[in-house]
């Protein structure tokens, strides 16, 4: 399932700006899928610029990209390991077990083996065109124990993260006046 870029964008920005009606000044958006980050970015720059809040998107493996490259010999950026493990932890019924090697064969092991750029361009919009499957990485690697930690970690920066935030002036968050 998804929506059209825009409608996404539009959608966050709307409801975000709803909240500040109700006096919430900073917003953290939880994301867990690559493709929004930069959607997610362009609204929190919209709403930053002229002063209505301060919003910023987190990806919970982007915090805690040492633990996610000492757990995991060959990871993935899409539907890899890390992922894998994540839902073996939290709602293990949805991992099919018997199929993690066929997505490992149908899919690209090491990033480095992806051809992923041209003449210094990324010549690619979504992982499936890189791959029979559309996932990166070793998911035979990934483990219920595995995602735990992940997502105790995870957790923990993303409670840091709001305690850092609560603390900030929010005019100190707001932009410099630009020349």
């Amino acid at each position: 399932m998804w929506v059209e870029p825009s409608v996404f964008r539009d959608y966050v920005e709307s409801l975000t700006r709803n909240l500040t009606t109700h006096g919430i000044d900073r917003v953290i958006y939880v994301n867990a899928h690559g493709g929004n980050v930069p959607h997610l970015r362009e609204v929190g720059s919209r709403l930053r610029n002229d002063e209505t809040a301060y919003a910023i998107e987190w990806m919970w493996d982007e915090s805690i990209p040492e633990l996610v490259d000492e757990l995991f010999e060959q990871n993935g950026p899409h539907g890899g390991p890390k992922e894998t493990a994540m839902i073996q932890y939290l709602n293990p019924e949805l991992v099919h077990e018997d199929r993690l090697a066929e997505a490992r064969d149908g899919g690209v092991l090491r990033l480095e083996d992806a051809d992923l750029r041209k003449h210094g361009s990324r010549t690619f919009y979504d992982a499936a065109d890189n791959t029979e499957n559309g996932v990166f990485g070793n998911q035979t690697d990934a483990t219920a124990t595995k995602g735990e930690q992940l997502f105790e970690a995870a957790t923990d920066q993303l409670a840091q993260l709001a305690e850092w935030l609560a603390a900030q002036d929010f005019e100190a968050l707001m932009p410099e006046d630009h020349v």
